[in-house]
């Protein structure tokens, strides 16, 4: 068996070596190193995406990586994906260091400098733990349906270009969408000292993300203890009341708390705020998509861009890995789409979500959010935006009635009009592509039927008569009236030719002036002189 093996560190001498021992082991196939965490994640992400068996069975983490920890790393890693077996390379042997490597996942630890004997044993040992998780989740396995290969639900990290975007009600719109079409949700407020979701929800609940952050072993147990089940459907990790206490919920305590949510639930859906913290950088970095939401106008396109730009600085995210969606929206402003993704370099969502505030008030004002009219323009914006990120199968919505039209109603109805003046070219254009299809299968038929009329006059004594009954034979009834079939017999060759009208739009209806010919020759094989 080839055992494949990726690594991961930032140093060029370590790298070095390392993949040349690595070439040195029998049947070891090494697939290079990555200089930092973001890359090797992603570059495991996208195995995983064709299916369990495109992964590694071996990944080896530099201690010295950055600029996620090591041991944050290797957690990440023997969270999302379980079937990899991870070894640590560190300098430092001591016990301290081999039971946190341990307790992070890892199967094993190799010191440096490396040594070739340490390093076959450690990546044959952690290559031999994976082909045996492999065997247990693989389709190999009688009885058993193939598990996918990341483990784990999606997690979507949603976060405002500036303060009043609408970044909560994204998020928790989301979520509800999420939960509607069959999925366990999990929504998270990381704005952890603004955070609104509990007022949004009309929700008092006692605990909060940050009884969680000094516990080492998130359990589906703590987790159930620190979470509200709403009457709308998802569950609920709240930002704390006091907002000083949100400075307890460091990065390594969000991406603990997030890696077991993801195990529990299918889809995990963060609200992060509209500051960068440690905490909510964690959400953003390691979402399997994040959503920046903007307004269309100047001041929130410039803090959209300065965003995306400090999540690049920081190696958080990059600007063409986020996707931007546009809140207020009317076709009326000067500022569009498509200016809005030159601007920033993101990837902007196809769904918009129209400006109606009148309709999201009432339910604001009084803290019932999740009873948004399910004829809202607003919800169905943010709806189809789930469906386009992949957390639902369809959000379709239509549009509110019993109302007067407003701006995105006369939008929808100058689309309309505009799709009325392309139908009479549409037409058109379908009327000659027909009328083409005809012309084309008339000439088929002349030739098939010439070919008919042939060979029956060739074995004919009365070779027009068997010609004519030949041709007509196969041709449908709109050709065959007016069908002219003539043959003769020269120099033991006979020759048939076979004229047809092509029809205009309707077989049978009226003809075009000109006609279609097909013609045949073949052997005279008629004994008779």
């Amino acid at each position: 068996m080839t055992v494949r093996i990726i690594a991961g560190t930032g140093d060029p001498d370590t790298a070095r070596a390392l993949v040349g021992l690595l070439a040195q082991l029998p049947g070891v196939e090494p697939g290079g190193t990555l200089a930092d965490s973001a890359a090797l994640l992603d570059a495991l992400a996208r195995a995983a995406e064709t299916g369990l068996d495109e992964l590694p069975e071996v990944v080896v983490v530099h201690d010295g990586i950055g600029p996620l920890p090591a041991l944050d790393l290797v957690r990440d890693i023997s969270l999302r994906f379980p079937a990899t077996g991870v070894v640590l390379l560190s300098a430092d042997g001591s016990p301290a260091m081999l039971a946190a490597a341990m307790n992070s996942g890892a199967r094993g630890v190799i010191g440096l400098p490396l040594a070739y004997e340490e390093l076959g044993a450690r990546v044959e040992a952690a290559a031999a733990w994976a082909v045996g998780v492999r065997r247990h989740l693989g389709p190999g396995r009688p009885g058993t349906a193939a598990l996918p290969a990341v483990a784990g639900g999606t997690l979507v990290a949603v976060a405002g270009a500036k303060g009043g975007v609408g970044t909560t009600v994204t998020a928790i719109q989301l979520a509800l969408a999420a939960h509607a079409s069959g999925h366990s949700t999990a929504l998270v407020d990381l704005d952890l000292q603004g955070g609104d979701i509990a007022s949004y929800l009309d929700v008092q609940f006692r605990r909060s993300i940050a009884d969680l952050a000094d516990i080492a072993d998130v359990s589906s147990r703590v987790l159930h203890d620190a979470m509200y089940v709403h009457e709308a459907g998802p569950a609920l990790l709240l930002a704390p009341a006091e907002g000083e206490r949100g400075e307890d919920v460091t990065d390594r305590a969000a991406r603990l708390v997030l890696a077991a949510l993801r195990q529990r639930y299918e889809v995990v859906v963060v609200d992060c705020g509209t500051q960068v913290t440690s905490a909510n950088a964690v959400a953003v970095e390691t979402a399997d998509t994040a959503v920046l939401v903007t307004t269309p106008d100047v001041i929130a396109v410039r803090a959209a861009k300065r965003m995306v730009r400090m999540w690049d600085r920081l190696q958080i995210r990059k600007p063409q890995d986020t996707t931007a969606v546009v809140n207020r929206h009317s076709r009326g402003s000067e500022i569009q789409p498509s200016l809005i993704g030159r601007i920033t370099g993101t990837r902007i969502a196809a769904s918009v979500v129209p400006s109606a505030y009148r309709e999201l008030q009432a339910v604001v004002d009084a803290g019932r959010l999740h009873d948004l009219d399910a004829r809202s323009t607003v919800r169905a914006g943010l709806w189809s935006l789930a469906a386009e990120l992949g957390i639902v199968q369809g959000a379709a919505l239509p549009a509110p009635r019993g109302r007067k039209p407003r701006r995105a109603d006369r939008d929808r109805g100058q689309v309309t009009l505009e799709a009325l003046g392309m139908t009479p070219i549409i037409l058109i254009t379908l009327i000659l592509v027909w009328q083409a299809v005809l012309a084309g299968y008339t000439f088929t038929l002349a030739g098939n039927a010439a070919d008919q009329a042939a060979r029956a006059a060739a074995v004919s004594a009365d070779a027009q008569g068997a010609a004519d009954a030949a041709a007509r034979s196969d041709l449908p009834g709109a050709w065959a009236g007016d069908a002219k079939v003539q043959a003769g017999r020269t120099d033991g060759q006979v020759d048939a030719t076979v004229t047809l009208k092509v029809p205009v739009l309707f077989p049978g209806a009226i003809d075009f002036p000109f006609h279609i010919h097909g013609h045949a020759r073949t052997v005279d094989e008629n004994p008779t002189p």
